[in-house]
């Protein structure tokens, strides 16, 4: 039987200039036709790949396959640029959530900008069975509510860059860990994938799937109602404050239930999202994800530069242009966590791959609030870092970043990658030692701070530090930390 991945529906963007993949599952010869490009594959262990020869943007078109007498179309295909947004709950955060969406949902209207939700699923037959149900969605007032609030405000700024149609493909889960999103091979290479994995083992040891399914769904029942009592709280106080909510209701409901099969294991979602829609050809990969391993930040680097790796196997795209968005402020701190670490790796491992950029937010965020309700700073700072990294558009919204240290006469001299503007004040996300510094000069690309010979000197280590620093272009410098020389130079 012939069946195309769920991705391959109406509507859809293919990306342009570059040969397409179309697969799925089939065990004969399958033709694929696309405007006047043809081309066949020959199905292996009942999976089929072919790939269109390159098409310029355009559309709409007829996505025709054919195999042994079965025929399908797939209407109203536009080709265009295809981006990738994955992560967790920031990412996941739908425009209907954000303050003021109202009018903007109301008028807004783009046929060629569209959407594809990938489902979430712990295993393949529950992927199957909510893939029946997906759909590409075109935007029209009212119609992309619940569509992710990054990927929305992403896409638009392209949509109005390029001036061609863009696809957003969502693959995005709350909660979730970045070993969720990595393959189990990946992971049992590194140490620290095996630590995962061994854990993993650990705390479902026993747990059968009869009483997985039973706690899971005394679960949903509870979040059921504490959404319920959430909305009526909201609704009764306008402008209350998560924090207020939570001490009224208790705590939000979380973790879910532990069992074999639950999505947001080691490997879960690599297997039963990511893997759903490779190799879907895309432009890049748009990634907001680090809150829920702030408490493992020493191992974030290695873990994010391997998950790189996997996301561009299996796109196939060695150098998939890769956006990460650098955690934004949050002052809580019930579980030792570490946001800045999780900025610190975040940053390590973009600086270190030319086809990937950070976008610092340390100007962003809520200090009570894990999900910020503005997510369209975010968006439009990581849609500038793509236009500039994919398509040598603008500046790329790049903040500073400390690029060396001087130190004489009782100054350090900072120097960064570009010029600074003049700091309207400071706070104590500035530190020389731990202490805050109350003064410093900026001079065009140069910081200039009194400390003693040995200082540290710190900017932006506290999980939610009151962001002092600019770049001219206003964007914030992002976070750094340097240790002065013992002696004078």
């Amino acid at each position: 039987m012939l069946r195309p991945a769920a991705i391959f529906r109406d509507h859809m963007v293919l990306q342009r200039d570059v040969p397409a993949a179309v697969f799925g599952t089939c065990d004969t010869t399958v033709t694929v036709t696309l405007a006047d490009k043809c081309a066949e594959a020959v199905p292996e262990n009942g999976r089929f790949l072919v790939r269109l020869p390159a098409l310029p943007a355009g559309g709409p078109y007829v996505l025709k396959l054919e195999s042994a007498g079965e025929k399908i179309e797939i209407a109203d295909v536009m080709i265009g640029e295809v981006w990738i947004c994955g992560g967790q709950s920031n990412m996941e955060f739908r425009i209907y959530q954000e303050e003021g969406s109202e009018k903007e949902l109301s008028e807004d209207n783009d046929p060629m900008l569209r959407f594809y939700t990938v489902p979430d699923a712990g295993r393949e037959t529950e992927a199957e069975e909510k893939e029946q149900h997906t759909i590409w969605k075109a935007l029209s007032p009212n119609s992309c509510a619940d569509v992710s609030a990054i990927a929305y405000h992403a896409g638009r700024r392209l949509r109005d860059i390029l001036g061609v149609p863009v696809g957003m493909v969502i693959c995005c889960l709350g909660g979730t860990e970045i070993a969720h999103w990595m393959s189990r091979e990946t992971l049992a290479s590194m140490p620290e994938g095996q630590e995962q994995l061994a854990a993993f083992t650990r705390l479902v040891d026993g747990i059968t799937e009869e009483r997985y399914e039973h706690d899971t769904a005394e679960y949903q029942q509870q979040l059921v109602n504490y959404w319920r009592d959430s909305e009526r709280l909201q609704t009764e106080n306008p402008g209350i404050r998560p924090p207020e909510i939570e001490k009224r209701l208790g705590p939000y409901p979380w973790p879910p239930p532990a069992g074999p099969f639950m999505p947001r294991r080691p490997a879960g979602l690599w297997e039963n999202m990511t893997c759903r829609i490779t190799p879907f050809t895309a432009r890049g990969l748009f990634w907001y994800q680090g809150e829920s391993d702030s408490g493992r930040a020493m191992q974030y680097a290695a873990l994010l530069e391997a998950m790189i790796r996997d996301w561009r196997r299996g796109f196939e795209s060695p150098t998939l242009p890769f956006i990460a968005a650098q955690l934004p402020i949050y002052g809580a701190d019930p579980h030792n966590e570490d946001w800045a670490g999780i900025r610190e790796a975040q940053q390590k491992v973009c600086a270190s791959d030319p086809n990937c950029r950070a976008v610092c937010l340390l100007d962003c965020g809520e200090k009570d609030n894990l999900h910020p309700v503005d997510k369209r700073t975010a968006a439009l700072r990581m849609a500038d870092a793509a236009l500039f990294l994919a398509y040598g558009i603008g500046d790329g919204a790049s903040s500073p970043s400390l690029i060396s240290t001087e130190y004489a006469d009782g100054h350090a001299v900072l120097h960064f990658d570009m010029p600074l503007a003049s700091p309207i004040h400071l706070t104590s996300a500035l530190r020389v030692n731990g202490v805050p510094v109350s003064d410093a000069i900026v001079s065009e690309n140069k910081l200039i701070v009194s400390a003693p010979s040995g200082a540290k000197i710190e900017y932006g280590q506290e999980n939610a530090p009151d962001a002092c620093l600019f770049g001219q272009s206003a964007l914030p410098v992002f976070p750094f930390s340097a240790t002065l020389p013992e002696d004078s130079i």
